[in-house]
């Protein structure tokens, strides 16, 4: 008798949908979350990298390094306040100008952002460089 109440426990399909949904949905959950966190890094990333751009090309309205260097500082606060959810004040700009080639290079500290700070999903990081140059001179 105990041999026939095994087998009609193991053809019981009650409860088999949760615990499906116990082994996927961790699973679910962390592609979602990795693919939110991605699209969040790269969002900062490009926002930055779009800062960089314009602020090479605007240093070239400057005269000299001084003036040049303030149209970039100027530019990258611009681009941050006005088309970015970004915080200006985690953003470090250098700006090295030899006469001949203008290197405008920012770096971003991401490090508060809650979608990147959870560390459920491995990323690249935080910290997120990037650089843009212009040549000086004319035709």
């Amino acid at each position: 008798m105990q041999l026939r109440s095994l087998f009609e426990c193991l053809r019981d399909r009650r409860g088999v949908a949760l615990i499906e949904m116990a082994i996927t949905l961790p699973l679910l959950l962390t592609l979602l979350f990795g693919i939110l966190a991605y699209g969040e890094w790269f969002f900062v990333s490009h926002t930055v990298q779009q800062a960089a751009n314009d602020a090479a090309r605007a240093t070239l309205s400057g005269l000299s390094k001084d003036e040049r260097r303030a149209t970039a500082l100027k530019t990258v606060n611009t681009s941050f306040q006005r088309g970015s959810t970004l915080d200006a004040s985690k953003v470090v700009v250098l700006v090295e100008d030899d006469g001949q080639t203008i290197v405008v290079r920012l770096s971003y500290d991401a490090a508060a952002d809650p979608l990147l700070s959870t560390g459920l999903v491995p990323l690249p990081s935080k910290t997120i460089s990037r650089s843009a140059a212009v040549l000086l001179g004319g035709i």
